[in-house]
C-alpha cells in the first residue's frame, strides 16, 4: 500500500496553538510553489508505484487557487496512478471554501474533505486564532454537500483554556446534527514556538477535565453509530480514513513539499523546512534507516493507538519472534495494571490504559 502526502503551506493567518510550518502566501509565491512541487512529484525516483491514498494538508490547501489543485493531482497521478478505489482528501477551512473549489477539486479526484471547524462556539474560535464563524463552518459543510461529497470529516478540539465540558459537548452534538461520515477530536498541546506558548506558558491542562472531555467523546460519538478506530478519530463504518490507518499500520507513504515527512521499506525522510531552499531545488534534509529495534518500538506504539490493537499473529509473521519473548514482562506488569489486555490473538489498551498511554510506549521504544 502506498499513500502520497502533499504539502500546502499558506494559511491566510496562524492560528494560535499551530506549531505546522505555514505562513501567509507573498504576491508570486503560491505558483513558484506549485511549480516547485510538481517538480519534485514528476521527478520522484520512487515513480511508478500505484496510489491507494493522497491527502492534500497544510497550511490551508483551500486558500489557493483551485486551479492548482487539480494540477497537483495530475501530477500526482502521472507518476503514481491512482488505484480505482483511490481516497483522495483535501484539508480545508470554512473561510476559504468556494463552490468553484469543490467543482475544481471534484474534477481532480478528490472524494474526500477535511474541514477544520475546531468548535461551534464563536468566542472560542476567537481563543485558538480561528478566523471563521461558527455560521461559516455550518454554510461551508452545506456548500460541500451540495457539491456532492459523500465523504466529510470534521476536525474538533478540546481542553484548550477557557473551554468548558458543556461548551465542548454543544460542539460534539452540533457536528453531529451535520451528519458528517468521520469526525477527528483531538486535545490540544501547547507546543513551544505558538502563540499559544507564550500566551500560556503557565497554563496548567485540568487532567480530570481532559479526562473527562476524551471518555464523553467516546460516549457520545459511540452513542450515535460513529466507532472510534484510533485515539482521536471517529468514523461511521466503512468510512474510517485509509490514509491516516496507513501511518499508524507503517504502510509506505510518501511525502512531498515543504517540511513533508515520508516512510518507505524502512527508511524516514523528510523534506526541508526553508522555503527559500526549497524553491531552489533542495529538498531531502533528513534520512534514517531504521533498525529492527526501532521497527518493532513503533510497530508497538502505533499499532496500540489502534482500538483493535496488536495481532500477536502479524507480530511473529514480521519479527519471527513471539510478542511474549521480548515484552512479555511489560505486558504483564500493565495487564495487572488494568492498562493492557489481551486474549489469543490481539493486546490493546484498556480505557483507563489510554490515559497514560505514553508512559506505556515509551516502555516499548528502543533504550
Amino acid at each position: 500500500m502506498l499513500g502520497i502526502y502533499i504539502h500546502i503551506p499558506f494559511c491566510r493567518a496562524k492560528c494560535g496553538y499551530c506549531d505546522f510550518n505555514s505562513f501567509p502566501p507573498m504576491e508570486r509565491q503560491t505558483e513558484e510553489y506549485a511549480n516547485e512541487l510538481i517538480r519534485e512529484i514528476k521527478e520522484s525516483p520512487y515513480r511508478g508505484e500505484a496510489a491507494d491514498t493522497v491527502f492534500i494538508g497544510g497550511g490551508t490547501p483551500s486558500l489557493i487557487p483551485p486551479y492548482y489543485i487539480e494540477e497537483i493531482l495530475t501530477a500526482v497521478n502521472g507518476a503514481f496512478p491512482f488505484k480505482a478505489d483511490c481516497e483522495i482528501t483535501t484539508e480545508a477551512n470554512p473561510e476559504s471554501i468556494s463552490r468553484e473549489g469543490l467543482k475544481a477539486y471534484k474534477r481532480a479526484g478528490v472524494n474526500r474533505i477535511s474541514m477544520g471547524v475546531q468548535s461551534f462556539n464563536d468566542s472560542e474560535l476567537k481563543t485558538l486564532g480561528r478566523i471563521h464563524n461558527s455560521y461559516q463552518a455550518l454554510t461551508a459543510y452545506n456548500m460541500i454537500r451540495e457539491e456532492g461529497f459523500k465523504n466529510v470529516n470534521l476536525d474538533l478540539m478540546f481542553s484548550f483554556p477557557g473551554q468548558s465540558l458543556e461548551s465542548y459537548e454543544e460542539s460534539l452534538y452540533r457536528a453531529l446534527e451535520l451528519n458528517p461520515e468521520h469526525i477527528s477530536a483531538y486535545s490540544l498541546i501547547i507546543e513551544e514556538n505558538t502563540l499559544f506558548y507564550k500566551k500560556y506558558k503557565n497554563y496548567q491542562t485540568n487532567e480530570d477535565l481532559d479526562r473527562i472531555m476524551y471518555r464523553k467523546t467516546n460516549e457520545i460519538l459511540e452513542a450515535a453509530g460513529y466507532g472510534r478506530y484510533e485515539f482521536s478519530n471517529f468514523a461511521k463504518p466503512g468510512y474510517e480514513c485509509r490514509h491516516n490507518l496507513g501511518y499508524w499500520k507503517r504502510y509506505n507513504y510518501l511525502g512531498f513539499g515543504l517540511s513533508a515527512h515520508s516512510f518507505y521499506n524502512n527508511i524516514r525522510f523528510s523534506n526541508t523546512d526553508s522555503f527559500e531552499e526549497y524553491l531552489k531545488g533542495t529538498k531531502e534534509n533528513y534520512r534514517e534507516a531504521l533498525t529492527e529495534k526501532d521497527i518493532i518500538g513503533e510497530f508497538m506504539f502505533l499499532g496500540l493507538r489502534l482500538k483493535e490493537g496488536i495481532s500477536f499473529r502479524e507480530f511473529k509473521e514480521l519479527f519471527k519472534k513471539d510478542i511474549f519473548s521480548i515484552f512479555g514482562g511489560v505486558i504483564e506488569k500493565y495487564k495487572k495494571y488494568g492498562l493492557l489486555s489481551f486474549d489469543e490473538n490481539r493486546l490493546w489498551l484498556t480505557k483507563e490504559g489510554i490515559d497514560v498511554s505514553n508512559t506505556i510506549f515509551a516502555e516499548f521504544l528502543p533504550d
